[in-house]
This record gives structure tokens, C-alpha cells and sequence, in this order.
């Protein structure tokens, strides 16, 4: 028999075995330190009171972490260990966070290519909105043109994703790039030891991404590194960061249930 337990109700321990075990095979590494595990919790208002440990008897074989704020509500994890899986704990751990999420848009992202959990959040009434990009390369071509000036995004709480929300504040990070012959672009971002996390782009019409690149280039300088995360793009714009030797680290498709 499959029961359930909060966090607040487990050690640490039993925690991180259920994280670490469930996404043992998992299709990209999601390995974590205790530290960063609950950092990430603080990081992206995951509340513990909220967050379930599933057992079999004494063992810990899944888990769910879950936040609610402002109206919206999100699984930032749900796992579990390959022996149980078929066995009830996945419905039991998104069972509860469906009661939990009662009043919210309930929000969570899928890797494109996990078939198996597509079609579980699928069968829950979950809709995709929108395709999420990792994209990751270099900064290299410089233009003729350009101006940097503060710009206030319009945020649509309901298609931004939810890490995003916590890591990018539209009030400080995004910019309009202006190039000449009335070409722009829109830019949320910040900067790291990494280089510059973009969590937005938008290209006006007429604007190619080469121009955007290269303006991005001049501004931050060449050999600066450029990270998508969790990013919305087109296939077109896509397919050009891709042609302009970017790489495609993963994609999640971004789905919502009203609760």
C-alpha cells in the first residue's frame, strides 16, 4: 500500500532518497546536493507543507514538490523510483497536488520527449502552451548600429515559467535594442559567471536574429557566452539559433490545468 507523507513530516534523508532515486534514469541529470535541492526549494517557493513524500511501508519511492503564489500553483518535481512505477504512487502524489493547487492555474513543464509523463499530465486535463528552449553558444559578430534602453515587459503570468518569475525581474532586466533602418528586438535578461541568461526574446518585424546576435555581441563582447533558459521561441527563430551554431541542450513543453 502506497501512503503519503509532507515534507515537514520526513527527514532530509528520506527526501533527498526520493529525489535522488526517481530520477535515477532520468532523461537529463537532476542529481543534486541537499544544499542545492532546499536552496532550490527556497529559490523557486516550493512549499515543504505542501510537498509529499510517497512510502511502500518504510521505503520512500516517490515524490512531488509543489508551490502556490498569486493565483498559480506548480509541480517543480514529480518522481518515481523505476521498481514502483505502475504501481499507484505517481496518482496518489498528483491526486494531491490537484486538491492543493484547488483555485489556481496549476503550471509544470514536461521535456519534450518524456512520452510516458506527457501523456500522464495529458490524461489529467493538462494543456500545452508553449514549447521551452535550453539553447546555449557564443557571441561573435559585432553590427554597424545599435542602442540599449530600459523596456517594461508585458509579462503574461500564465505562460511565464515559473523559475523565471523567481530568477528574472522584467522591472530590471529587460531592454530594447534599437539597430537602425527601424530594426529592434526585446530582451529579458541577466548576467552570470556564465555569461548572459536570456529568459525572453523578441524579434520585430523585419529584425533577423543576426542582427539581435550581433548587437548582443557588441554590447557584452565577442566570446561572451549565451544561455537560453526556459525560453518560448518560434520554429523559425529556433532553427536560426540552431544555424548559428547554437546548441539545443533540452525543451519542455510548458502545460497548465485550471484547478
Amino acid at each position: 500500500m502506497i501512503t503519503l507523507k509532507k515534507f515537514t513530516e520526513v527527514d532530509n534523508k528520506t527526501i533527498m532518497q526520493a529525489w535522488a532515486e526517481s530520477f535515477a534514469d532520468y532523461l537529463v541529470k537532476m542529481q543534486l546536493s541537499e544544499e542545492a535541492f532546499f536552496g532550490r526549494m527556497e529559490e523557486f517557493s516550493l512549499d515543504p507543507n505542501l510537498s509529499s513524500v510517497a512510502f511502500a511501508g518504510d521505503r520512500p519511492v516517490g515524490f512531488s514538490a509543489f508551490g502556490r503564489m498569486d493565483g498559480f500553483s506548480w509541480c517543480g518535481g514529480l518522481g518515481v523510483i523505476p521498481d514502483f512505477r505502475g504501481e499507484g504512487a505517481s496518482v496518489l502524489l498528483m491526486d494531491e497536488m490537484v486538491r492543493e493547487a484547488a483555485g489556481t492555474k496549476f503550471k509544470l513543464e514536461v521535456i519534450t520527449e518524456n512520452e510516458r509523463a506527457l501523456k500522464f499530465y495529458l490524461r489529467y486535463g493538462f494543456e500545452v502552451i508553449n514549447e521551452l528552449f535550453f539553447l546555449e553558444g557564443k557571441l561573435d559578430a559585432i553590427p554597424d548600429e545599435w542602442q540599449e534602453e530600459p523596456y517594461k515587459l508585458s509579462d503574461d503570468p500564465l505562460k511565464t515559467p515559473w523559475q523565471n518569475l523567481a530568477k528574472f525581474n522584467p522591472q530590471k532586466t529587460g531592454s530594447r535594442f534599437s539597430l537602425g533602418e527601424n530594426k529592434s528586438f526585446v530582451l529579458k535578461y541577466q548576467l552570470s559567471e556564465r555569461g548572459v541568461e536570456v529568459a525572453e526574446l523578441e524579434l520585430a518585424d523585419g529584425t533577423n536574429l543576426s542582427d539581435a546576435l550581433a548587437a548582443l555581441a557588441f554590447r557584452f563582447g565577442t566570446g561572451t557566452g549565451l544561455f537560453l533558459n526556459n525560453c518560448p521561441l518560434s520554429e523559425s527563430v529556433k532553427a536560426e539559433f540552431l544555424a548559428s551554431g547554437f546548441s539545443k541542450r533540452i525543451s519542455q513543453l510548458q502545460m497548465v490545468k485550471s484547478c
